[in-house]
């Protein structure tokens, strides 16, 4: 299944790549989805996801490293706010 990535941070591994499509197996997570992309760091241990970034699936907030992946879904990549 393919799956659409709009990367709007500033990721090491994912610097020069805005937007790209990743061929994950069918039945695929956010875990796999991460761990295909080399973003391991932003897993934490009880599957929730690091406090450093925001993740959308289809415009909607993921929360879980568990969330399941459709063919087509778009995944949104964006940094956390931080002000000053």
């Amino acid at each position: 299944m393919k799956i659409k990535i709009e990367n709007s941070t500033q990721l090491r591994e994912l610097r020069l790549k805005r937007n790209i499509e990743v061929e994950l197996p069918e039945n695929s997570t956010v875990e796999d989805l991460l761990l295909e992309l080399g973003l391991n760091d932003l897993m934490n241990e009880d599957e929730t996801l690091s406090k450093y970034m925001v993740m959308l699936k289809n415009k909607k907030t993921v929360r879980s490293t568990d969330t399941e992946l459709k063919d087509g879904d778009t995944i949104r990549l964006l940094p956390m706010a931080s002000g000053g």
